[in-house]
């Protein structure tokens, strides 16, 4: 009986001390309240009595540990209105079920996408198109650098950035293989062979400017074809009245 009356006076005197603790706690500036001076203004002897009190609180979601012996209030102020508090917790939760449902209809438009390529790649009709070409790839990308990697299953690869100062951003690739792997670099070769427009024009442009003025030098770098004509060459053509043996010296 003696035992009984003992833990229910402990329990009572727990209850009030959980009830100051808590009401110490709204009261400290940002809800910050450091548990050494929580002990000495409850006069509290035993430590391990504030500690259970932390636990249980803790383990509700009301406070959360700053540091070893520092905690924070998470839960209403001491003058919070509980309808206020309800009000909010309410938009919440309808908040939390438009969630859920943009979650599922998510997972319904993903089923059905996956489906819809299970369907594609078990079609035999399709297997002699299930791929892509180069210039596919290239409208995808326009005028990224590409390149195509064909590894083995279970190859690693790893990409990313190379710490730089300069301002153009460099990056590294990184294959791990126990098999050969094959690495493509595409690019747009008519596009890098075909002359700038814009240099085209200004150098057409140029030449039309200086008309009559142009001099010798400027046209040293075209090479004659042929040498002059001389009294003893012969000409590159005939006349209508002419044939071989007027070209080259042979009886006729």
């Amino acid at each position: 009986m003696a035992e009984l009356y003992g833990y229910k006076r402990y329990e009572k005197s727990l209850g009030l001390l959980t009830t100051r603790f808590v009401s110490l706690l709204q009261k400290a500036h940002n809800g910050v309240l450091d548990l050494k001076v929580a002990t000495d203004l409850l006069a509290v002897r035993q430590k391990r009595r504030i500690y259970d009190i932390t636990n249980v609180l803790e383990g509700i979601g009301l406070i959360e540990k700053r540091s070893k012996n520092s905690i924070q209030w998470k839960g209403a102020g001491p003058d919070g209105n509980a309808s206020e508090v309800g009000k909010k917790v309410n938009v919440l939760r309808k908040q939390i079920n438009l969630l859920e449902q943009h979650e599922e209809l998510l997972d319904k438009q993903m089923h059905w996408i996956e489906q819809s390529i299970k369907n594609v790649l078990d079609d035999s009709d399709n297997n002699e198109m299930t791929f892509v070409t180069e210039g596919d790839i290239k409208k995808c990308f326009k005028d990224d650098q590409i390149l195509v990697l064909e590894a083995p299953l279970g190859a690693d690869l790893s990409v990313g950035r190379v710490p730089s100062k300069e301002k153009e951003t460099q990056f590294f690739l990184h294959v791990k293989s126990s098999e050969p792997v094959g690495v493509i670099l595409l690019c747009d070769k008519e596009k890098e062979k075909l002359p700038n427009e814009d240099s085209m024009d200004a150098e057409v442009q140029k030449y039309i400017e200086q008309g009559d003025d142009i001099s010798y030098q400027d046209c040293n770098y075209l090479l004659r074809l042929s040498p002059p004509v001389t009294k003893q060459d012969f000409s590159f053509s005939l006349h209508g009245t002419e044939g071989l043996c007027d070209l080259f010296d042979i009886p006729c």
